[in-house]
């Protein structure tokens, strides 16, 4: 008897773990900046984003204003998670990467601003990663 009491809190306790792990903490839910009136309207490179280990949609552009570089996020959509990261990347693994910040919110409409010293080029994809439990929550490729 006092084995399968253990049991089934081992089985509550670790489903419990698995749906609470990356969800339902950390970025803000919602953003809608406003997008710089000097902005360059056509993207340099762009990408959708897919799925990884949760569902991810919405569109990324690389795109210039005067004196900036701006990575844009546009109709942004993501679970949440603690310690989301957005990252520049030559592939979807955990090397070769170039931090560009928090993920600002998990919906909506937002931009970061690229420093000048990060080589575009070198970078095909932007991770949507959780630093916490190293999981891939999707990604986009810039092309």
């Amino acid at each position: 008897m006092n084995h399968r009491i253990f049991k089934t809190g081992l089985v509550v306790c670790i489903l419990t773990g698995m749906l609470t792990a990356c969800s339902r903490n950390g970025s803000p839910f919602y953003a809608d900046d406003p997008i710089p009136v000097d902005l360059d309207t056509s993207a340099v490179r762009s990408g959708n984003f897919i799925n990884n280990a949760h569902r991810t949609t919405g569109t990324v552009k690389v795109t210039e204003a005067i004196n900036k570089r701006l990575l844009v996020f546009q109709n942004f959509r993501t679970d949440n998670g603690p310690d989301l990261r957005v990252r520049l990347s030559r592939n979807t693994g955990v090397a070769d990467y170039r931090e560009v910040g928090p993920l600002r919110a998990v919906s909506g409409n937002f931009f970061y601003e690229i420093a000048d010293s990060v080589d575009l080029s070198q970078y095909k994809y932007v991770l949507i990663w959780c630093e916490d439990f190293s999981v891939l929550f999707g990604h986009a490729i810039l092309q």
